[in-house]
């Protein structure tokens, strides 16, 4: 079983859960805030992308094992502004839209485990890829 894949979509069910659970506390009226048009495509584009770069690191590191080590930090530097960016966009517009900040506490809660378990994906396939699981 690869675990660093694993470890990346349990990260992202646990983020969703977050997500959902805070939506459904929302009121009526700042539902339509949060799910404004532009964090709608920040999120979906932010999505897309990750899925992108990890693929890409996938394939690269399967290709060009001699350079994992380049490669990881390579990656993991480019995830990490990536999704810096990308909450601090989705923040900005979210206080624009003034959605309550009980909300954007859960948000920053749901981008953090994200945030780690993209991490983990990349330490722990680096583990695997370098000395397997015994």
């Amino acid at each position: 079983m690869d675990y660093a894949f694993l470890a990346l979509i349990i990260s992202v069910f646990a983020s969703r859960l977050i997500q959902i659970n805070a939506f459904k506390n929302l009121a009526d009226e700042d539902k339509g805030k949060v799910l404004s048009k532009g964090i709608m495509q920040l999120s979906q584009v932010s999505l897309i992308f990750s899925i992108i770069l990890i693929g890409a690191f996938y394939v690269c590191i399967n290709e060009y094992p001699e350079s994992a080590t380049k490669l990881t930090s390579s990656f993991f530097i480019m995830l990490i502004i990536q999704r810096i960016i990308v909450y601090l966009f989705a923040r900005k517009r979210m206080v624009l839209n003034n959605v309550p900040e009980s909300y954007l506490t859960k948000y920053f809660l749901a981008w953090l485990v994200t945030t780690i378990g993209v991490a983990l994906f990349i330490v722990l396939f680096m583990w695997q890829f370098n000395n397997g699981f015994k």
